[in-house]
Formats: C-alpha cells, structure tokens, sequence
C-alpha cells in the first residue's frame, strides 16, 4: 500500500552489502580472538549464500560487536549532514548574489588587476579502490609513511575505504582500530590487546601476484562477473594469510584463502544448487 512503512523481518531477503558486511563483522570477531579461523571460515561461507536477514543474523547473535552496519548508517548520515550543509551555504550565496543584483546603488569599482600567476597545479583524490592490488599498494606505503612501520593486527579493505587493528601507540597491550579514507582516522575507543597476539607484516604482501588472484577470482571461484566485495588480512589463525571474498548480482559468491606471498591455502568456489 502507497505510503506504508518499510518493515523487515527475518524473512527479509538478504542483499550483497547486508552479506558483505556481516563478513565484516565477523572478520572484526576473528581478530579479536572472539571466534576460531574454522568458525569464521564456515560461517563466512555461510554468509556468502545467505538468502535472508534471519540468515545472515544468526552468524553474528552471538557476537559483542555485531553492529557494523549502524557503524556505516551513522557515518553515512554524517556525509548526507555536510552534504546538505554545502547546499545550504551555495543557496544563501545565490540568494546573496541575486540580493546584490536588485540593489539600485552604483556598482563598485572594479578591483586592480591580479598579478598573473602559473598554472594552477591538477587537483587529485586521495581517495582509493582498495579492493585493487593498487589501491592496496598505495594503502601500505601510506600506512608506512604515516605510521613508520608496516606491522598490523589486522586490516579489512573496501571499495573506497578501508579499516586496521593494530598494537596502539601508547602501548602494546592496547589494540586501537583506525580508518582509512585516503586518510588514517583513529577512533575514539581502545581495548585490551592479547599478549599472544600475531602480528601481519603488510610489507610481504606480494602486490603483483595478488592482482592476478583478484583478476582471475571470476574464473577460480566459479562465479561469473564476480565483483570484489572486501579483502581481509591477518595472522589470527597463527599463519598470516589474505582473504578473498567476491559475489554477483545473482546470488553467487565466494572466497579464497592465500599466503602474503601468493601461494593458495584453500578455495571455496560457488557451486550451484
């Protein structure tokens, strides 16, 4: 009925960002120690073939942080905010301008001439695909660059942003999570680090092999036009591996576990029911 609220329930379909970020989440709960690599492996799987949000909420019901997606609605609210705030300020100009334009009073003088100047330099985002082999490139020498090593508790990568635990400045037995949007942006909170946490070294990521696993991902998991949906790098299962997770618009998913240095340690390719 026209008008009516949009309502959810558990037999809600699922869609590829709620699959998506529910692996998010349960890539936060491996690195935090709060499940196994094998329960993580079976229930990332499972995520990937979910049909609905009953599916998909049963995998994270009993996990402490399994509120990724209000995390990523909040900081989309905040992009809307200062979109509408740029909107209002370029209104109040143009109704300024026009304000100006009605005055009867003479027109001022016109300003002395600017001395020239060169060529203004091009303007380039920082903004990066990190779910490419070089965008992730780019991400670990900026990461470097900013924090003088290239040492991770664990990091998750996106189309656009991308998020890292690691050891906090202050001290070892801290974790700190931060941000990256081009830029690095700590947040707030930290929390107690496991002494026998093991650490990934970003620096034996082999950039070259990792682009031909992630340009032949469509063909290896046997999921036609798959697209990226996030990367995943840490060293929770004791060995440091990289995580690939890939998906279509028709419901096929899959993903790949490979060594920093790209050898493959296993494959869970789509297979159709």
């Amino acid at each position: 009925m026209s008008g009516s609220p949009t309502t959810t329930s558990t037999r809600t379909r699922a869609r590829d960002v709620d699959r998506s970020d529910t692996c998010a989440v349960l890539d936060s709960a491996l690195s935090e120690g709060q499940i196994t690599a094998d329960e993580h492996a079976n229930r990332t799987a499972a995520a990937m073939t979910a049909t609905t949000l009953g599916q998909l909420d049963l995998l994270v019901r009993d996990l402490q942080k399994a509120t990724l997606r209000n995390a990523v609605a909040k900081v989309r609210r905040i992009d809307k905010i200062w979109y509408l705030a740029a909107a209002s300020v370029a209104f109040a100009g143009l109704i300024g301008f026009l304000t100006l334009s009605a005055d009867d009073s003479p027109p001022p003088s016109p300003p002395a001439a600017a001395e020239p100047v060169g060529p203004l330099a091009p303007i380039v985002s920082s903004t990066l695909n990190t779910v490419t082999a070089s965008g992730i490139g780019e991400f670990i020498t900026r990461y470097s660059a900013k924090y003088g090593t290239t040492m991770i508790d664990s990091a998750n990568f996106y189309d656009g942003y991308a998020s890292v635990t690691r050891a906090a400045a202050v001290s070892p037995n801290l974790e700190e999570d931060i941000d990256f949007r081009g830029g690095f942006t700590p947040r707030d909170s930290t929390s107690t680090r496991a002494a026998s946490t093991v650490t990934f070294d970003l620096a034996t990521v082999d950039i070259d092999k990792l682009a031909g696993y992630l340009a032949g991902a469509s063909a290896n998991l046997n999921v036609p036009d798959a697209e990226i949906t996030h990367i995943s790098m840490s060293s929770s299962s004791q060995d440091p591996r990289i995580s690939i997770y890939v998906s279509n618009n028709l419901g096929a998913s899959g993903w790949m576990d490979l060594t920093p240095d790209g050898r493959p340690i296993r494959l869970s390719p789509f297979t159709p029911h």
